[in-house]
């Protein structure tokens, strides 16, 4: 049975895999959850030089320090950037990776390149005014609502997520990814859509070199709907 390492999204750290974690156990994995440079009980370590590459590099470091093999390595949402440049230099280590909701980067182009132009004026105004100009913040309710629609979190999720969520630093979004990720997309990959997400999925269904699945939720499944979502990173290690 595969090992699963979890990497969470913006402003999370290992804890928010926590009701996910159960499921895969029972389902026969081992499970790694890691925590990202800046976040979770990382968060005494952000900094402005914090970015993509560091990330990657704490994605890797933990990969080939506990001497992993077979991983199926599972990114969410900001953390698809570094995980797939982590899987260039762990290649050989992993046979599959999963993206719930998450970035897939395209090759010299950073996060804000990606998003709509609206998007880094709104995340650079709240550094601005919460984070010295270099960490945003993680985002308000009203921000949260508009730029995730139908997340699914109720209040009490919110409070949960808020209590140990920390801010972002700048870099993570403004650093090109590298050139060259051609051995990431080699790999066997795996695209958990959020339903819940306003847009279109990431990757369509049918794209070749991707096995494309949706979930019922927003956003945030790990929250949200933990057993569907364990289900399908089970469902993903077996292919």
């Amino acid at each position: 049975m595969p090992d699963v390492v979890l990497v969470a999204g913006s402003n999370l750290g290992a804890w928010s895999w926590e009701r996910v974690t159960p499921h895969l156990v029972a389902a026969g994995h081992t499970v790694h959850p890691l925590t990202l440079t800046g976040f979770g009980d990382r968060a005494h370590l952000s900094s402005p030089e914090v970015d993509v590459t560091m990330h990657a590099t704490d994605i890797a470091a933990a990969v080939e320090m506990a001497d992993l093999h077979d991983i199926v390595l599972v990114a969410h949402s900001y953390s698809g950037a570094p995980a797939t440049v982590a899987a260039e230099r762990i290649v050989g280590r992993i046979t599959r990776l999963v993206y719930v909701a998450g970035v897939v980067p395209q090759p010299g182009r950073s996060l804000f390149d990606l998003a709509p132009p609206e998007m880094e004026k709104t995340v650079q105004a709240m550094a601005d005014a919460e984070g010295e100009g270099w960490l945003a913040p993680m985002m308000p309710d009203e921000v949260l609502d508009a730029a995730f629609g139908d997340h699914g979190l109720s209040p009490a999720d919110l409070e949960w997520m808020r209590a140990r969520g920390v801010g972002q630093p700048l870099g993570t979004f403004r650093e090109p990814a590298p050139d060259d990720l051609r051995a990431a997309e080699a790999l066997p990959r795996t695209y958990i859509h959020c339903a819940g997400d306003p847009g279109e999925s990431a990757i369509a269904p049918g794209t070749p070199g991707w096995d494309v699945r949706t979930i019922a939720t927003g956003h945030w499944p790990m929250v949200t709907a933990p057993l569907d979502l364990a289900h399908l990173i089970d469902e993903a290690t077996r292919m």
